[in-house]
């Protein structure tokens, strides 16, 4: 089914997100994904931009293992972009645009290699995927035995009723196998996330209530949410999948956002529309002990650390797995609901990934265009963020991406904005 052309896919990578992210040093092992979920925003990315034929294809690009050794063990070498990243161990995400336990896993094994590497090196890592293949598959399961103080793994589950989930995520596993996937891995101690995103009005809606007292029951530690968000800028393709979304959820689903959200192109629900879902999951979270956590911009002031993927602040003396990046817009609304107001060093102090990291980097990394001068392009990525936390009038700032919770208030010695957090907006 699935056509490996060569070994030269480029990742890891630093996410796009890495303004607000706890593990913006994210990795996928191939350049495409064995399952075809209707929402994904991946597919919709990867169906318009370069690569699209390889991509609808279902052609292959694989990672090489020597060129991802190397990031882990050259970390002198001023070539190795991700080096100070990797010398203080700090968590990365695998299972940023692909599935890493998906079927073309199974079919190449490239992943499994990968991973008996990063046991040796007991290096912390936090998965994110809808497969069952560590119930099928003893050699995977096996790798996971003793990792509970290393790995966490999060598994994305939107629904509870199986045919359903059969349309929305065709070629994944049921949901129940997903559950008996977190079950195993709870059992074997390692820190599991209930992944409820996106979030469905007309789908998730019907159950989430369900699904969190399910966690709780099997043994997750956390849960993290997001609601869908809806990309009108999409192909074709992306139109028919929408078409079918639309029959799951009983109304059209296109036009529900484009009448609701207050942006454009990317669409989302706007506040009010996720505070009573919000409210509900975070008194059951209250009432079972799960820590909940949330991706939504608007909605982050829920989450319950500063990593929205479900990384705990504190975990019974196990540092790997709070050792997130912490040089982000999340940890300063995290520390700006603590003291009530944030400073820009109190989030540039953990400044790690981006020691020298330029824009012109991270462009080559992720394919993004948009920043077109030279000035702009050999930017630190640290000057980068600096510029928007003091640019409140951005849409990427913390005053705008977070809905106003976040309020410039006064400017320090060091001409930076000081934030309050308000939570009346």
């Amino acid at each position: 089914m699935y056509q490996l052309l060569k070994e030269n896919y480029n990742s890891p990578r630093v996410t796009g997100e890495f303004t607000d992210c706890s593990m913006p040093f994210s990795f996928d092992q191939y350049s495409n994904c064995g399952y075809d979920c209707l929402y994904c925003f991946s597919r919709f990315q990867r169906s318009m931009g370069i690569g699209a034929a390889n991509y609808l294809a279902k052609k292959v690009k694989a990672v090489s293992l020597k060129k991802f050794k190397w990031y882990f063990e050259e970390l002198e070498n001023p070539k190795n972009i991700f080096r100070h990243y990797i010398k203080n161990r700090i968590t990365f995400q695998w299972g940023g645009l692909s599935d890493p336990f998906c079927p073309i896993e199974e079919e190449f094994g490239k992943g499994y290699e990968l991973l008996k590497y990063l046991k040796e090196i007991r290096y912390p890592v936090n998965f994110s995927s809808k497969s069952d293949l560590i119930l099928r598959d003893e050699k995977y399961r096996q790798l996971f035995e003793g990792m509970g103080d290393v790995w966490s793994y999060k598994a994305s589950i939107i629904t509870l009723d199986a045919e359903k989930a059969k349309v929305m995520e065709a070629n994944a596993p049921s949901p129940q196998r997903r559950i008996e996937t977190l079950k195993t891995l709870s059992e074997m101690g390692i820190w599991t996330i209930w992944r409820l995103r996106p979030f469905i009005i007309g789908l998730s809606s019907l159950d989430y209530e369900e699904q969190l007292y399910t966690a709780a029951k099997i043994g997750c530690k956390a849960i993290s949410t997001e609601f869908f968000c809806l990309e009108v800028r999409a192909t074709k393709v992306a139109k028919s999948q929408f078409d079918i979304m639309s029959k799951i959820v009983g109304f059209d689903i296109v036009e529900y956002y484009k009448n609701i959200s207050s942006t454009l192109g990317y669409l989302r629900l706007n506040r009010s529309i996720k505070k009573p879902f919000m409210d509900r999951m975070k008194a059951i979270c209250e009432e079972t002990g799960l820590n909940l956590h949330c991706s939504d911009a608007h909605c982050k002031d829920y989450t319950a650390s500063g990593s929205c993927c479900g990384l705990p602040d504190d975990k019974d003396g196990k540092p790997c797995l709070t050792n997130y990046s912490r040089c982000q817009f999340t940890e300063a609304l995290k520390i700006a609901k603590a003291k009530g107001e944030v400073h820009w060093e109190d989030i540039a102090q953990y400044d790690i990934l981006f020691k020298g990291l330029k824009t012109d980097n991270y462009i080559k990394v992720n394919n993004v265009v948009g920043l077109k001068s030279e000035a702009k392009c050999q930017m630190d990525l640290i000057t980068f963020m600096r510029n928007l936390w003091n640019s409140p009038s951005n849409n990427n700032s913390p005053y705008k991406y977070f809905a106003g919770i976040l309020v410039p208030d006064r400017i320090d010695e060091d001409k930076n904005i000081i934030y309050k957090y308000d939570p009346t907006k």
